[in-house]
């Protein structure tokens, strides 16, 4: 009852293409005793994948009617055509079995492989498997997979359409098929039978045959109505799912992650101090890169300007704030706190405060003008400040002056000082709102005066503040005087006024 269509396909076949599995349904119509039994088996995988393996046993009598040796059935065509020979031999009761198997790799190539059985359309037709893939993302249930296979075998197929499978000129033993049919009309029941197994992956849904240990059957013999094959099963994993979770807790892990890490970078940031951030470390060595490229033009530099710092150079103590200020407020009122009085000389120098907002804040704006007084007046001159500022003067020198401190406290002090002639320029941080050693306070003394920062000096005891000036392009000088230490740094050490009189030939 089954040929292979691979026999019926090839052009220029011989006779010996006859005497494979459809030359056993030939032989079997001369004896109604005989019985010729195939079974096509179709297993589908999960990846809809699978094998198609058909079976054909021929009883002995069958057998014995065969004219040659039946272990010697040439089947080469089956392999030529991608078929595998799994087994061609008869047993010890003298029954013949052949067993022959195809893959296919996807479900869409199942209906052509049943075809290459018989032929397209003869037993075989409409025969479609498919699976369909359904998951979520979102949710809670399993990923599953849908398999579904339908067709339809007609058992009653016209004997003529197998007679194209034998060589012409040569019908089954050399008997017409319409002898034949002749013959053995009515009995082809009893001596050809079919069956059709299928699995399906995993749980069997629905099916019209009978299911034994998951394994669809459907029976038949010659002549029986057409059966409709059609069976469905799902696949389910939760797999798919717990990866989702995974991924997803991952995901939610990973943003935690980014968050945390932005937030530590930002809080860092915050705290770091002015001028020590990564953005200002890089404003500075770009800036030493452009005045390295500048410094390596053919220039000469000249000196137009003295740049000098109020507290370290002209006046001492260095830092006013702790040496002077502070401890006079602490005798006043000695229950303010010494921070208070530090946040508020921050906003003092900055401009942000003005100096009687600062004394009413510390609650002294009683004696106000007694205590700034007393504070200005507790500033030392630098020994031999003035008789080297007059020389400055004489030699057409100016000199500027800066310094952390409000408008209000800078004039007096310049006063008080006897200064007014001799500085040309007192630019304080009250002005520009930046205190030293940011560079605010040289760029505005640059613009004020007109004048390159290349062609400045300035003198600082503050190694903070002769850095940055020297990122700006200036010439620095480190200012001691008395007994001051003398710290291990780049820049030129200054002995006092006299010191620098003397080296500069002025």
């Amino acid at each position: 009852m089954i040929a292979l269509a691979p026999l019926r396909t090839q052009a220029n076949a011989s006779a010996r293409r006859a005497a494979t599995l459809l030359v056993l349904a030939g032989v079997l119509l001369f004896s109604s005793a005989c019985r010729v039994d195939s079974t096509v088996d179709i297993r589908v995988d999960d990846n809809g994948s699978g094998v198609v393996t058909v079976q054909v046993s021929a009883d002995a009598e069958a057998v014995a009617l065969i004219p040659d040796a039946p272990n010697a059935l040439h089947l080469d065509d089956l392999s030529d055509a991608g078929w595998v020979v799994n087994s061609n031999s008869v047993d010890a009761a003298g029954s013949l079995v052949v067993v022959v198997s195809k893959s296919f790799t996807k479900a869409s190539e199942l209906g052509l492989v049943l075809d290459e059985i018989t032929g397209p359309d003869v037993i075989f037709d409409g025969f479609s498997l498919t699976n369909e893939h359904n998951f979520e993302v979102f949710g809670f249930g399993p990923a599953r997979t849908d398999y579904a296979l339908a067709g339809s075998v007609n058992p009653a197929f016209e004997l003529e359409q197998l007679g194209g499978v034998f060589p012409e000129g040569l019908p089954p033993l050399g008997r017409p098929l319409s002898l034949i049919e002749d013959d053995f009309e009515g009995a082809f029941e009893n001596v050809l039978g079919l069956t059709v197994r299928l699995r399906l992956p995993a749980n069997l849904v629905a099916a019209n045959g009978e299911v034994v240990d998951e394994t669809t059957t459907w029976s038949m013999n010659f002549g029986d109505p057409t059966v409709e094959i059609a069976a469905n099963s799902t696949a389910e994993s939760i797999l798919p799912r717990v990866w989702t979770m995974v991924a997803f807790a991952a995901g939610i892990l990973l943003l935690l992650f980014l968050g945390a890490y932005s937030l530590l970078f930002l809080l860092a940031k915050w705290r770091t101090p002015k001028g020590r951030r990564r953005r200002d470390v890089r404003r500075r060595q770009h800036r030493a890169a452009t005045r390295a490229q500048e410094a390596s033009r053919p220039r000469r530099r000249t000196l137009r300007l003295l740049v000098v710092d109020v507290h370290g150079v002209l006046v001492r103590p260095t830092n006013p704030l702790e040496g002077a200020l502070l401890p006079l407020i602490l005798s006043e009122q000695p229950e303010v706190d010494p921070q208070q009085v530090r946040d508020l000389h921050r906003k003092l120098v900055l401009g942000r405060l003005s100096p009687a907002e600062f004394w009413s804040e510390v609650d002294l704006s009683l004696v106000s003008e007694q205590i700034e007084t007393r504070y200005l007046s507790s500033f030392r001159l630098m020994r031999g400040l003035h008789p080297f500022l007059e020389r400055m003067k004489r030699n057409g020198l100016p000199v500027a002056a800066i310094g952390n401190q409000p408008r209000a406290w800078g004039d007096r002090l310049r006063t008080m000082t006897a200064l007014d002639d001799l500085i040309t320029s007192w630019m304080v941080s009250g002005d520009v709102g930046s205190t030293l050693p940011e560079p605010a306070l040289f760029e505005a003394t640059r613009r004020t005066l007109s004048v390159d920062l290349y062609d400045c000096f300035y003198l600082s005891n503050l190694a903070a503040n002769l850095d940055v000036a020297e990122e700006l392009g200036m010439a620095t000088g480190l200012f001691v005087a008395g007994s001051d230490p003398v710290p291990d740094i780049e820049h030129t050490v200054i002995f006092g006024f006299e010191d620098l009189l003397k080296t500069r030939g002025a």
